[in-house]
């Protein structure tokens, strides 16, 4: 996994890392977005932002071809992230006609009741960026690197 950071308190922080596509890439990522949020004083959104991020990462596992690039941004309110895989299958929004009992089709509901916006852009070529944005109520003081 490649991780590339920006952390400069007075501008946008953004984290992006390139995830391999396999199913341990889901954890990896889930640890990597709880770092960042909390690094950047974001810590209100932890749980939420690591479950979206979860959803849309394994989508992208099941339907997609790797690489997959996970984008996290931080600029003022706005928490933005995105995933972007090289898959030429695109999120149809899951439907609410799902079973009860069934494991699959909810994970873009749970993007939508967790985000303010979300959405899908085509990739250069194939593929496609899954994105999402959140406003943060309270900005928290970011912990300062060591």
């Amino acid at each position: 996994m490649t991780i590339r950071t920006t952390e400069f308190f007075d501008q946008p922080r953004e984290g992006c890392w390139d995830l391999p596509g396999g199913p341990e890439s889901i954890g990896k990522a889930r640890r990597v977005v709880q770092e960042a949020l909390i690094q950047w004083g974001a810590y209100d959104l932890v749980d939420d932002v690591t479950l979206v991020v979860t959803e849309l990462l394994t989508n992208a596992v099941l339907h997609a071809r790797p690489p997959i690039t996970l984008t996290l941004r931080l600029n003022g309110n706005v928490l933005t992230g995105a995933v972007t895989d090289h898959g030429d299958i695109w999120p149809n929004g899951d439907g609410p006609g799902c079973p009860e009992d069934d494991e699959h089709g909810r994970g873009l509901q749970i993007v939508a009741a967790l985000t303010d916006r979300w959405g899908v852009d085509p990739g250069p070529g194939s593929g496609k960026t899954v994105w999402f944005g959140r406003l943060i109520q309270t900005p928290s003081t970011p912990i300062p690197n060591s």
